[in-house]
């Protein structure tokens, strides 16, 4: 939900602690994680960790502990890969889309990093009211 938001994050179940850690330390990272932090990470310089198991509520959680604006990169990053999003000559995805959503929309957008195409579709509106309704203020 992070890069929903615009934000730059790198996600991953399955990395170690201490991996994780030096990603972090490299690359000026946060670690967002649930439990104690202090015993799983204990040279990692920055941490958060989040109280609720609800994802929708860790959202929430995040956004006001770092006084994220959650308008401000909307839209612009990959949920696949986190990549930068931008947008595209429709002409140039079209055999990448279904044949409907071609036909139906005019502005697509890929990913830099694994090509994945985006579009406004009605999918957009749900996510904007979901999102709206979890940060408790119109996106």
């Amino acid at each position: 939900m992070l890069r929903l938001l615009g934000y730059d994050t790198h996600y991953s179940q399955t990395m170690e602690p201490a991996a994780l850690a030096e990603i972090a330390e490299r690359e000026d990272r946060i670690i967002l994680t649930r439990g104690e932090t202090r015993l799983r990470f204990p040279h990692a310089p920055k941490l958060f960790s989040v109280k609720s198991e609800d994802p929708a509520e860790q959202l929430r959680e995040v956004v006001e502990a770092f006084s994220l604006d959650p308008r401000s990169g909307i839209w612009t990053r990959c949920t696949v890969c986190n990549g930068e999003i931008a947008p595209v000559a429709k002409e140039s995805i079209e055999s990448l889309v279904k044949p409907k959503v071609f036909e139906l929309y005019d502005q697509f957008f890929r990913c830099a990093g694994c090509g994945q195409v985006y579009w406004q579709g009605s999918h957009v509106e749900r996510i904007l009211k979901n999102l709206s309704g979890i940060l408790g203020r119109e996106l």
